[in-house]
């Protein structure tokens, strides 16, 4: 198969996994929020310090530089398998010995336990790093796309199942165990690779250069990534921070699941076109339009209709996240965008970049939330969004000049998306308002006859607006195979029309 087909059945599976975890993950989250309280939320959100980090080792650390290097070999893989283990047991022991410091820190005993056991999932994911890089590698985003999948919902079922036995925090502390437990068994029933008993510091030195970049830059994000929920956590306390972290991961679902429809396929595919510009920076672009005719819909509707999706998905329990839910909105739109510049800095070798500018954005984004924590959970949902309004068009701007990209060929990928967008929020608000003021629908009726309505307005006017485009992506998503040569694949998939 080419790489042009690979590329394209990668988006078609990439895209039906992607969904379909957002389907479950949205299932299992209003299930728990309703089986559980928000300061079980809260210190899982604290946890999150520890997930983030594992899911960053495991995804962006020695695998990238497998993903992004042409020629590696199996004496190679060996050595990068054995020091990943050894790294990942390094973390383990760090992390359970932190635990102690940590739960002082956020005044919770609890925390201590909760961090300990999740600092497993370093050993865990290390088993499966190499195996998942030789996938990303060969675009076999069938096998990877059925693992997540499979993952999430043997995970879901069992933190629901923990959850319905009165087990409380542990139902989603071990539920995250569990997923990355399954992941990494089906990964080797998988793949044909196994590690041989073979370990040489010279070969591992050769990819330690680049993925030490890569661990870099990620220990840079691991710190803006938990910067909110550590300022809220010592400040505020488990309940507010559940209130915020179950905001926060509703904003994020799309950032984090439907943007991956087209980042997670994009890292390889540049790799192999990082020396064309041209083509690079079509791919570039095209992309950025994808992603957004996906998440500013989506998110959009979440802010319109957040009180109603709150009542009658969560319960009256959780209204407090309200408006820090509808001001991360915003955040989250151009987030969703945002995530594809990880991808293009690796694909360039550049991952100096982006540690460089977490380390000047840390500073200013710590501040921004003590002021804003002043002011509680609205106040810091309101510092997070603004500085990342400010802050990212300059970001965007430097990525852009990585692939020859002006901020007008950027703007001008969301000059169909951003319009129908504004068409359809202002729509549905006009409609909540009818419903609700005039008609006095119930919350379930409004949100349902809100969404079918707004989702028809957004079609329609990105029908009217540009429907080569909508007509370009659906068939994009049903194409599992298309023929051509190779090297026209960023070119013809994702060319600005």
């Amino acid at each position: 198969m080419s790489l042009k087909q690979k590329t394209v059945s990668g988006v078609m599976w990439t895209g039906l996994a992607k969904m379909s975890m957002q389907l479950v993950l949205f299932v299992v989250m209003i299930i728990l929020a309703r089986l559980l309280s928000p300061d079980d939320f809260g210190v899982v959100g604290m946890a999150a310090i520890v997930t983030v980090a594992i899911t960053m080792v495991n995804d962006r650390g020695l695998g990238v530089a497998i993903v992004q290097k042409k020629d590696v070999t199996r004496d190679h893989l060996s050595s990068l398998f054995w020091g990943g283990l050894f790294f990942g047991i390094f973390l383990f022991a760090l992390l359970a010995v932190a635990s102690v410091p940590l739960a002082h820190f956020f005044k919770k005993p609890i925390v201590r336990a909760v961090f300990s056991v999740q600092a497993v999932g370093f050993i865990i994911g290390a088993f499966g790093i190499v195996q998942k890089s030789l996938l990303t590698k060969e675009m076999a985003f069938k096998k990877l796309s059925i693992i997540e999948v499979s993952s999430v919902i043997v995970s879901g079922a069992v933190s629901i199942l923990m959850a319905v036995r009165g087990m409380g925090v542990w139902s989603l502390v071990l539920g995250i165990i569990v997923r990355d437990a399954v992941g990494v068994v089906f990964l080797w029933f998988v793949t044909p690779w196994k590690p041989a008993f073979h370990f040489s510091w010279q070969e591992f030195k050769i990819y330690v250069g680049f993925s030490a970049q890569v661990l870099a830059n990620n220990v840079s994000i691991y710190a803006i990534t938990n910067a909110d929920v550590t300022v809220i956590g010592r400040i505020m306390g488990a309940e507010l921070l559940g209130f915020y972290s179950l905001a926060l991961n509703l904003v994020k679902l799309p950032v984090t699941r439907l943007s991956g429809i087209v980042a997670k396929v994009v890292f390889p595919a540049f790799s192999h076109i990082q020396d064309d510009l041209k083509k690079f920076k079509s791919a570039y672009l095209r992309s950025m339009t994808f992603i957004s005719l996906l998440t500013f819909p989506i998110l959009a509707g979440l802010g319109v209709f957040s009180e109603e999706f709150i009542r009658v998905f969560l319960g009256e329990k959780w209204m407090t996240m309200l408006l820090p839910l509808q001001i991360l909105v915003p955040m989250a739109m151009l987030k969703s965008v945002g995530t594809i510049k990880g991808s293009v800095l690796l694909a360039r070798g550049r991952p100096d970049i982006e540690l460089k500018w977490n380390l000047a954005y840390f500073i200013p984004l710590i501040g921004v939330l003590i002021f804003g924590a002043k002011y509680g959970l609205v106040g810091v949902a309101a510092a997070f969004t603004g500085l990342y309004l400010v802050t990212f068009l300059i970001i965007q701007q430097i990525t852009n000049r990585q692939v020859g990209a002006s901020m007008a060929e950027f703007l001008k990928a969301f000059a169909t998306t951003g319009p129908a967008t504004i068409i359809m929020a202002v729509a549905g608000i006009s409609l909540r308002l009818l419903m609700k003021n005039v008609f006095n629908f119930t919350d379930l009726v409004v949100l349902l006859l809100g969404v079918i309505a707004s989702a028809a307005i957004y079609v329609v006017s990105i029908w009217f607006l540009k429907r080569t485009l909508f007509l370009e992506f659906m068939g994009l998503m049903k194409r599992k195979k298309t023929s051509g040569d190779t090297e026209t694949v960023a070119e013809e998939i994702f060319e600005m029309t």
